[in-house]
């Protein structure tokens, strides 16, 4: 399978080496031109935890540059959806599927509104992992150990296209990444805003690990995913509230003293995802009279803090 990784950020570093470590085509598109370049000259480095293995993998800062692909997966931030679906575009013939593994809702809709609806795969994941350097990766422990969880659903306007997804769900399961295809991929991208749209924002705005924001504004954390998981019901989305709200609590209290790429973001003074976070949520919310107070305030502060430092 000729796959085509857009956004070579930690996450789609990680499914680019676990893909080419299997023995796919693989090529990453990245506008950090160091990082290409050591990955052009010496292939992609996972710094596993029992060592280093490095997986050929071409590189590009121009998709142009690159062979069309029977899957492009987009896995930059959220606020580069629109340049990542423009830079697709020589990268799509007949038969090539879009997925999304962002964070954030809507990257799906922009995604589609450039390449076409019946391209693009909702999607969502809980790959762990840290860069570690040009042409290099740090590969988190679940995900090295095979815990990881990737799904994609068919396109919105292709509900029949459910197999070619499980067949990319196996590829993607037989390289190491457990995926699973599932009918309709909205609740699970709602399901991992609740996780990363409520402790992301919040851990930026205190400057705190996920072990500190837990331990000093938990009641805070639990509000947001009340309003992410009443909005995404009015969005049509399946989603169990007092399962999301336990599930994201559990894996918040496993991770321990890590710091979210928002905090890291914030106190670097680089853009964040607030916008497909928790000002997305708030507009959603307006639109279907769903109130979302909490998401609104912090959703400012995190801007505020954005325009402050850059």
């Amino acid at each position: 399978m000729r796959v085509v990784v857009i956004g070579a950020g930690a996450i789609g570093s990680t499914y680019a080496w676990y893909l080419a470590h299997a023995g796919h085509d693989v090529a990453v598109v990245d506008v950090r031109a160091d990082h290409v370049e050591a990955i052009a000259r010496h292939g992609l480095v996972a710094e596993l935890p029992d060592g280093d293995l490095v997986a050929p993998v071409e590189a590009a800062v121009d998709a142009r540059a690159l062979a069309p692909a029977d899957l492009v997966l987009v896995a930059t931030k959220a606020f580069a959806t629109e340049a990542a679906g423009r830079a697709a575009l020589p990268l799509v013939r007949g038969g090539t599927l879009v997925a999304t593994v962002q964070n954030g809702i809507g990257n799906d809709g922009v995604l589609a509104s450039i390449l076409g609806p019946r391209l693009v795969l909702p999607g969502a994941t809980t790959v762990a992992a840290e860069p570690a350097g040009p042409g290099r990766v740090r590969v988190g422990a679940s995900t090295a150990a095979g815990a990881s969880a990737t799904v994609l659903g068919p396109p919105c306007d292709g509900p029949e296209l459910l197999p070619r997804v499980q067949e990319l769900c196996a590829g993607l399961t037989a390289a190491g990444l457990p995926a699973e295809a599932v009918p309709d991929g909205r609740a699970a991208v709602w399901r991992k805003l609740a996780f990363a749209g409520s402790m992301a924002p919040v851990s930026a705005v205190l400057g705190l690990t996920v072990a500190e924001t837990l331990a000093t504004a938990r009641p805070l954390v639990e509000r947001l995913i009340d309003e992410i998981v009443a909005v995404a019901h009015a969005c049509g989305a399946d989603l169990d509230g007092d399962e999301t709200r336990a599930a994201a609590l559990a894996t918040f209290a496993s991770i321990g003293p890590h710091r979210t790429s928002m905090a890291v973001d914030v106190a670097a003074g680089r853009p964040t995802e607030i916008d497909a976070m928790c000002l997305e949520v708030r507009r959603l919310g307006r639109q279907h009279g769903v109130a979302t107070p909490v998401n609104d305030v912090v959703g400012e502060l995190v801007r505020a803090l954005e325009l402050s430092r850059s």
